[in-house]
């Protein structure tokens, strides 16, 4: 274990990597009093085919 934190520590270390904790940022709220509602479709109506002819 003592050598995958020195691998971790050196990978930090190389990439320059701080122990400082990261900068939290809030995220802009969406307004949901504006959300549109989808109207409620009615089925197609389906339409009566011709019967095949024989012959």
């Amino acid at each position: 274990m003592a050598a995958l934190n020195a691998s971790v520590t050196a990978a930090k270390e190389a990439r320059g990597e701080t122990d400082d904790d990261a900068d939290v940022h809030n995220l802009p709220t969406k307004n949901t009093a504006t959300k549109k509602t989808t109207s409620k479709k009615s089925p197609r109506k389906k339409t009566p085919t011709r019967p095949k002819q024989a012959g």
